[in-house]
């Protein structure tokens, strides 16, 4: 009884990242088929469009878009090199140290249109019968 719950708990897992991995493939063609944007690059001014003052720390960008202080500076530096007029950096007033990226106007017409393509590939991958079917189950599985 034990190998078949914990053969059904790998199978679930793996078919879970698969299905992620193959919509987050899905984002990623469609943003930089669309908008010349990386899905890391949407998620960086999602999160800036969703911060009080469209404004965040270096260090603050880090855990939610998932990579290393290094790497979300260099996401922004390679963001800004495109000369596209996104993002502006700026340095704290209140600590010299910390720099704030923000989003310009620019930016916030960008990730507007680009949230309207992730909304549908969304809605394509995870039809809402199905996303509830699926939700349950993995609260199914968690409670086992």
């Amino acid at each position: 009884m034990k190998n078949n719950l914990e053969d059904e708990l790998i199978t679930s897992w793996l078919s879970l990242t698969h299905i992620q991995m193959n919509v987050a493939n899905e984002l990623e063609a469609r943003l930089q088929e669309n908008y010349q944007l990386s899905l890391k690059e949407f998620y960086l001014l999602l999160f800036l469009s969703e911060a009080p003052e469209k404004k965040l720390k270096l260090q603050q960008l880090e855990s939610m878009v998932g990579l290393s202080q290094s790497a979300v500076s260099r996401l922004v530096s390679r963001f800004e090199a495109k000369g596209c007029g996104a993002l502006e950096r700026k340095s704290c007033d209140a600590d010299r140290r910390s720099i704030y990226t923000s989003l310009t106007d620019y930016g916030q017409s960008k990730v507007d249109r680009a949230r309207v393509t992730v909304n549908e590939v969304l809605a394509e991958a995870f039809p809402r019968s199905e996303t509830a079917q699926l939700l349950e189950q993995l609260a199914r599985l968690k409670q086992q």
